[in-house]
């Protein structure tokens, strides 16, 4: 079970890493708001293909551009990587805030409820802080280094391991020619006759988080190609609450992987070896 916040586990002062925290819940809140009250004019909804079944709408980019404003008048030195707006480096400060500003754009423009808000801090190159907001149930998943996780305000804790036969997995698949079906459909029949269900809603950061509330027991991706936007926040959220999360080599650097699995610590041995690469 997690225990109650210990501020020896990080080497940043809490009361800074809490103000950056807060700083990103109220950007993630700004972007939530516009995408909620977008979501119900989706007719009318522009949107342009930066891919194949690769969606960028208006309102991607009026919330990310909500939420690099209201961070730059807290923190105006800090840098960003966001999805729409590319990486834009500071020489004045070892953070970058990391941004997605709507995962699952191709669930929004298809008027299906399942999308977030996704933005994790990193320092250097390690990942101190994140926050995945689904603005139509108004559930803020949040999370730093050291802190734990919360849902809204109350703090997570780590729930038993389910036996295989009653865990619900959740996944990322490609599409298109983006990603490696094979692998996709492989690892799929390697663990469908294992466990109770798989999944695969369309918003990974969302997903990750949900491991921290026990709504999914696993995630994994490995055929479908992920960017750290699509899951710093949510890797910041399972670790702090008591999950492991590795690439499917064992790896816990996130810009080392091309793979992911998020997990509880009782299965995460078991699930790496059914998943094992080909």
């Amino acid at each position: 079970m997690s225990s109650a916040p210990d501020t020896k586990k990080t080497n940043e002062q809490p009361e800074d890493l809490l103000l950056l925290l807060e700083t990103i819940k109220e950007a993630a809140l700004l972007a939530g708001e516009l995408l909620r009250n977008g979501y119900p004019k989706i007719e009318r909804i522009r949107f342009d293909h930066k891919g194949a079944s690769d969606f960028v709408t208006e309102y991607d980019k009026g919330a990310e551009a909500l939420i690099i404003k209201h961070i730059m008048s807290k923190y105006p030195k800090i840098g960003f990587v966001a999805e729409e707006s590319g990486i834009v480096f500071s020489k004045d400060s070892e953070y970058k805030v990391i941004i997605d500003p709507l995962d699952g754009t191709n669930n929004f423009v298809h008027g299906i409820p399942h999308f977030s808000v996704s933005i994790a801090v990193a320092k250097n190159t390690e990942l101190v802080c994140g926050v995945v907001y689904q603005p139509l149930l108004d559930e803020m998943l949040s999370a730093a280094k050291g802190l734990g996780a919360r849902l809204n305000d109350v703090l997570l804790e780590i729930k038993d391991a389910r036996p295989f036969s009653e865990m619900l997995l959740s996944t990322c698949l490609p599409y298109n020619n983006k990603g490696n079906h094979k692998i996709a459909i492989s690892q799929i029949n390697t663990l469908m006759p294992l466990v109770a269900g798989i999944r695969c809603p369309g918003s990974a950061a969302l997903e990750i988080a949900y491991i921290a509330l026990g709504r999914f027991d696993a995630f994994w991706s490995h055929g479908a190609q992920l960017d750290l936007w699509d899951i710093a926040a949510g890797i910041v959220i399972a670790r702090e609450a008591g999950y492991l999360v590795t690439d499917l080599d064992g790896n816990i650097t996130p810009e080392e992987w091309s793979s992911l699995l998020v997990s509880h610590p009782n299965r995460h041995t078991q699930l790496l070896t059914l998943l094992e690469k080909k």
